[in-house]
């Protein structure tokens, strides 16, 4: 598997969905704090997870697809791991 490297955050048509479960602050909480990023199931919309902790200590997982060409992920959904 290649490397993930992220260096923006693409929101959008999706946005509004992917914050049902988490804050668009908490998302990139998650990115800016080194979550632990894997490939995510084929077949799934999102082609990646990125599983991490807010500021706050809470534990989320965030869904998203990954592009490579402009090192962008645009979050799909995201939910608190327990």
């Amino acid at each position: 598997m290649t490397a993930v490297h992220i260096a923006v955050i693409l929101w959008g048509e999706n946005t509004l969905h992917a914050t049902r479960r988490a804050t668009i602050a908490e998302i990139e909480e998650v990115f800016a704090n080194g979550p632990v990023i894997r490939a995510n199931l084929r077949g799934r919309v999102a082609t990646h997870l990125a599983v991490g902790r807010t500021d706050a200590g809470r534990p989320v997982v965030v869904a998203f697809i990954y592009r490579a060409e402009i090192r962008a992920a645009i979050p799909i959904t995201a939910w608190e791991d327990r």
